[in-house]
């Protein structure tokens, strides 16, 4: 059913492989090459050579005698090869191990004689069955890799599943730690920064009361004749002195705020980090590769603690 029958030119004008390759990846071959001499030409042999170098398929050989002439070479025994069967062995199409040139499942075929002719049916048969074998067993794969996926799948979820709940409790743990620890930090800094301050401010209350009492207020008109002023006029002034007191305040305090400061990035960039690195250990020590199926790694497990130093 659904059969062509190719007959490849003569040699000179296009070579046998040529037509081959129009087909080959086209449809399943079935491939006879006759032979009218008793042994391969030169140029058969080297035909032979390019079909098995870019095919590899199994061919049908048969001999036939020239037209007009009956067949009359005996039929030699089993143990006495023909030429023409020694050079097909030579050239690795038949098998040493089927001296009777009926090859074996999916190999090539000698045929020496017409009444094997019908050989040609049973050889079809084979290598159809070849290319169902072959199909078969890459479909089997295919399947065996899905199966393969869908196991290693199952055994990834149930071990998230429940390993998932622990490493959520333990960061949970973890960043209730951190916040405390952090918590303890701002609050120690926060009120050696007060007291800094503090301290500033009354070692420069004298000099800060002869700077405002000697200040120019801006846009403020004050009698000379002690008329009271206006408590608009107050507000503005009392606004003024707290503006100076704190440019002065802020010029005093700048450097030991600055040391102060820079310690407590340090101190919480360090409790960062050692919490981070803490977290992905933790990650690192319950990574295990799937079973039977190799999977990339999606980064270093450090990846965080690396950025955070490079911030």
């Amino acid at each position: 059913q659904e059969v062509d029958i190719v007959v490849a030119p003569c040699r000179g004008f296009q070579p046998a492989e040529a037509t081959l390759a129009e087909f080959v990846n086209q449809v399943l071959p079935v491939v006879t090459f006759a032979i009218s001499e008793p042994q391969l030409s030169p140029w058969d042999q080297a035909e032979l050579r390019e079909i098995k170098d870019k095919f590899s398929l199994p061919i049908f050989f048969l001999r036939v005698p020239e037209p007009g002439t009956e067949d009359k070479t005996p039929q030699t025994p089993s143990e006495d090869k023909s030429p023409l069967h020694q050079q097909l062995l030579d050239l690795g199409y038949l098998s040493p191990s089927s001296p009777c040139g009926c090859g074996l499942p999916g190999s090539s075929v000698l045929v020496e004689h017409l009444d094997k002719l019908r050989l040609l049916s049973s050889f079809c048969r084979q290598v159809l069955q070849k290319h169902l074998v072959e199909l078969a067993t890459r479909l089997s794969e295919v399947h065996g890799r899905c199966l393969n996926i869908f196991i290693n799948q199952a055994f990834d979820m149930q071990r998230d599943l429940q390993i998932t709940p622990k490493r959520l409790e333990y960061t949970r743990r973890k960043e209730n730690e951190l916040y405390e620890s952090l918590m303890g930090i701002a609050n120690r800094k926060q009120e050696e920064m007060k007291e800094m301050i503090v301290d500033t401010l009354g070692s420069m209350k004298e000099e800060l009361l002869e700077d405002a009492a000697s200040m120019e207020f801006r846009d403020i008109i004050i009698p000379e004749n002690g008329e009271p002023v206006s408590s608009r006029d107050i507000k503005r002034c009392i606004q003024q002195i707290q503006e100076l007191i704190i440019s002065r305040l802020n010029q005093a305090v700048a450097n030991k705020l600055i040391s102060s400061v820079d310690y407590l990035r340090e101190s919480f960039v360090g409790t960062l980090e050692r919490c981070l690195k803490s977290l992905e250990e933790s990650w690192e020590g319950s990574v295990h590769p799937p079973r039977g199926l190799d999977r990339a790694r999606e980064g270093p497990v450090h990846i965080t603690s690396n950025y955070l130093k490079q911030v």
